[in-house]
């Protein structure tokens, strides 16, 4: 998978913000997972409740869908954003490799001006010591 290619709804993250979304989105799933829970606890108490009956549960059911839905959508992106992030901080290179290369600076003798290396200590025209 080629990195510029993976996207999180479209935009391009690093591996660290990638790695950050993929530790939300864990926090998002089980906030959301709680919640979830939480909300269908009063209709598990309908059951074992003498009052109460069908009735109840159909108007609590309508009263919470809209709460049933946006958490049901959270549930979905935070799971979408684990598997996504995930893909994406896996397709960074553990290491990338820098290129080094040696000064391209001009040297010169101080005493002879004679253009020399940066590693000579002497200079080879007059052979005075380059500090």
């Amino acid at each position: 998978m080629n990195r510029n290619e993976t996207t999180w709804f479209g935009i391009r993250l690093t591996q660290k913000q990638a790695t950050n979304l993929f530790v939300l989105s864990i926090v998002g799933v089980f906030i959301t997972f709680f919640v979830v829970i939480q909300m269908f606890i009063p209709l598990i108490y309908m059951f074992t409740s003498p009052y109460g009956g069908i009735g109840y549960l159909w108007q609590s059911l309508f009263m919470l869908a809209p709460y049933y839905i946006a958490f049901l959508v959270g549930l979905i992106l935070s799971i979408y954003s684990l598997i996504r992030s995930r893909k994406i901080a896996r397709s960074y290179s553990g290491l990338m490799s820098t290129n080094s290369f040696k000064s391209k600076i001009t040297m010169f003798c101080p005493n002879c001006g004679n253009q020399r290396s940066e590693e000579e200590k002497f200079c080879k025209q007059c052979g005075q010591e380059v500090k």
